[in-house]
């Protein structure tokens, strides 16, 4: 998988593809509860280890990643309702800052602030809009299911 681009080389987005960001929202819910132990998650870019403490979060397509409880509660907030795993559903922060997107069209990797992530073709790109070193990446149908572009 190290054949693939990396577009953040030196800890920024390429320019050329840092020129056709775009702005989007999350829009969706997510699940969440709190890790105990220290554990692998499989993601579907690849493994990431989370501790005690952090939670576990499950997309609106199943997907699951770790989040630090700082950054979940910075874009999500959480509500009272539980299902009968006792997963908490958390809904967007309506003032939760915006992120900077952008498809792409081969298959790719990024070096995130947890690790190096692999994608396929037609996934998107995210940066932070307050943090331009914090980026990850979005499966495409994940994507849309869940994010709405800024009509600006």
């Amino acid at each position: 998988m190290n054949d693939l681009p990396l577009l953040n080389p030196n800890g920024r987005l390429l320019p050329e593809l840092a020129a056709r960001l775009l702005e989007a929202r999350k829009t969706k819910s997510i699940w969440a509860k709190r890790i105990e132990v220290r554990q692998e998650i499989e993601m579907l870019e690849g493994r990431l280890v989370a501790g005690p403490n952090d939670y576990l979060c499950r997309g609106i397509l199943g997907e699951q990643w770790p989040q630090k409880v700082q950054k979940l509660l910075e874009k999500y907030l959480p509500s009272d309702e539980f299902d009968a795993e006792a997963w908490q559903r958390f809904d967007p922060q309506p003032e939760a800052a915006r992120v900077e997107v952008a498809q792409v069209p081969h298959p790719f990797r990024v070096s995130a602030q947890w690790g190096e992530l692999c994608v396929k073709a037609n996934d998107y790109i995210v940066r932070s809009t307050t943090d331009p070193a914090d980026v990850w990446i979005v499966d495409r149908a994940i994507f849309e299911a869940s994010y709405e572009l800024d009509q600006r």
